[in-house]
């Protein structure tokens, strides 16, 4: 057997990330295989951007799995209602390679007839990709049940995971109950439910009157650790005859609070321009950074001029400045910022919370941080404060550390 090429970069930034390139989480890919092979059910809660998705595709990876399972990955982050999460679950299926295998037997033939292909389209009228739609005479409920039962019929079990599972508390109708009742009846597949909201994924599953209640097994996947991140990132750097100072690496991990996507991409951005018999050191990572707000720039601008109100601009901008803004309704924080008022500040904070622009995240009492850091120091550079961010980053990470190990226990909605 050939040796597998080498990449040009070894730095993956998206979810599907060969084994010799995947940083850690070896306890909590064993924990998950070993829940799976109890027979559990299993919800895993995270923040945004530390590698809740690529974990998952890690563990389809891994020959336990991928010999004994069909897997199926359901991202409904993007969904709104039941027929958004139908259309995505049976998009997830055909992609899967079991289902190209099995596609043409009897068994799946009606359940495709009810289907139709829809050709996304490039710019210049060539085909792209195929998505599915549903015709018109479907029923959700009579899809679904479909779906379900064809999984039940294969010959080997499926493992279906959906991500950002927390959305379909969302969906004008609750449809959990409904969804439940397919799921307990199912022997032949288990399931994952991740998300990164965690409060609602804890009520999801813990409430007792919710219909998920006590249905699965549950993991917390926090940070990879600053340790093993610098020995994995110099590993690699060394691997194409390039290195990379702890002092560097511990600056990319302060500013990014250990967010295993965003460092990812810094460290690719640092690779790519370091010559080999270089050191990288933390000026590398400084003008890493800066190149990737330039690169940024147009979808950040776009981002901007979707806030229409000043109100909500500047309290984005207060956010941005502050790092974690925090007593963000106190009097001292709107004199500082200009803001009106209290309820002015609630309704900026209400807004930018929001799905739909989704800027701005709570990390404590009254207490914000922008979610993608990179924005926030696109603001900052606009401020003439970016040199501040990297000063202060190491503070900046100690102080979001403790605010969350300070944060209570979950109370139900």
């Amino acid at each position: 057997m050939s040796k597998e090429k080498a990449p040009n970069n070894p730095f993956f930034t998206g979810i599907n990330i060969p084994d010799r390139y995947f940083c850690d989480r070896e306890m909590e890919t064993k924990d998950i295989i070993n829940q799976l092979k109890n027979g559990n059910n299993l919800v895993i809660k995270a923040p945004r951007r530390v590698g809740k998705s690529s974990l998952i595709m890690h563990v389809f990876q891994q020959k336990e799995v991928k010999d004994t399972y069909n897997t199926l990955y359901v991202d409904i982050y993007g969904t709104k209602n039941m027929d958004d999460l139908v259309k995505e679950f049976m998009n997830a299926f055909l992609e899967a390679g079991f289902a190209r295998s099995v596609r043409g037997k009897k068994q799946v033939e009606g359940f495709l007839q009810r289907l139709y292909l829809q050709a996304n389209l490039s710019p210049g009228g060539e085909v792209s990709a195929f998505r599915l739609g549903l015709t018109p005479s479907n029923g959700v409920n009579f899809t679904l049940s479909e779906m379900f039962r064809f999984l039940e019929q294969t010959k080997k079990p499926n493992l279906v995971v959906f991500d950002e599972f927390q959305k379909v508390k969302e969906y004008p109708d609750d449809i959990t109950a409904e969804l439940r009742s397919h799921i307990q009846r199912m022997t032949n597949t288990r399931f994952i439910f991740s998300g990164s909201s965690r409060h609602m994924l804890h009520n999801m599953f813990e409430h007792p009157k919710e219909p998920f209640y006590r249905s699965a097994s549950s993991m917390n996947l926090d940070i990879i650790s600053e340790e093993v991140y610098t020995t994995f990132a110099r590993r690699l750097f060394q691997q194409y005859r390039k290195d990379i100072s702890d002092e560097a690496v511990a600056l990319v991990y302060a500013l990014f609070s250990g967010r295993t996507y965003d460092m990812q991409e810094v460290m690719k951005e640092v690779f790519q321009q370091l010559e080999p018999g270089k050191t990288a050191v933390p000026d590398n990572v400084k003008d890493a950074v800066t190149r990737l707000i330039a690169m940024w720039e147009n979808d950040f601008r776009e981002r901007m001029d979707k806030i229409e109100k000043i109100k909500n601009r500047n309290m984005l901008y207060a956010v941005a400045l502050e790092g974690i803004a925090t007593s963000v309704t106190s009097t001292a924080f709107i004199r500082k910022y200009k803001m009106d008022n209290a309820s002015s500040v609630q309704n900026a904070i209400a807004y930018l919370s929001a799905d739909s622009v989704n800027a701005i995240e709570k990390i404590g009492k009254a207490s914000y941080q922008l979610q993608n850091r990179l924005f926030e120091f696109w603001i900052a550079k606009g401020f003439r404060r970016l040199d501040q961010k990297f000063d202060m980053a190491r503070e900046r990470y100690n102080q979001e550390r403790q605010m969350l190990a300070q944060q209570p226990t979950f109370e139900f909605l």
